[in-house]
């Protein structure tokens, strides 16, 4: 499945083993970003991405590529069942868009991805968590979310193991 923007020039699709090292670097662009630490790393991180990539344990990566079909967004899920809902979810673990294309609607078309391939494998639920209401980019990414037909249920906590 590949999805072309005509309005933004990028195409969407699954990402290739060969594009796992741009996939990392946005990976933690996104979390340097979200924590305020230019300097975060990621021990482990390529190993995640060639899985996520390969498909492994219902993880999958989408990306957004330009015209020369270099990455200029990414977006990783992972696919589990909730007894909750008795289906099988998908669930945004990251997105993230290049800084200078924020607001091309390069996230909407990754988005859109996402939608045709749960479509097409009979996944009716997407769930993505918000960074912290002190982010200061929380408001535009609580409204993009929103316009994207996401609707809020509530906070979400977390307890690190490590």
């Amino acid at each position: 499945m590949s999805t072309v923007g005509f309005e933004t020039g990028y195409e969407t699709g699954p990402a290739r083993p060969e594009e796992a090292q741009a996939v990392a670097d946005a990976v933690t662009a996104l979390l340097r970003e979200l924590r305020g630490d230019a300097s975060h790393t990621i021990p482990g991180l390529g190993a995640a991405v060639a899985d996520a990539i390969a498909g492994r344990d219902g993880a999958g990566v989408l990306v957004a590529r330009d015209g020369q079909g270099r990455v200029a967004g990414v977006l990783g899920y992972t696919t589990q069942t909730a007894l909750r809902l008795a289906a099988p979810y998908r669930h945004v673990q990251e997105l993230w868009v290049e800084p200078g294309l924020r607001s091309k609607g390069v996230a909407a078309l990754l988005l859109a991805e996402l939608d045709a391939l749960c479509a097409a494998d009979g996944v009716r639920r997407v769930e993505v968590c918000l960074p912290a209401e002190q982010f200061p980019s929380y408001p535009r990414t609580l409204a993009f979310y929103e316009r994207s037909g996401f609707r809020v249920i509530g906070p979400r906590v977390i307890k690190d193991l490590s």
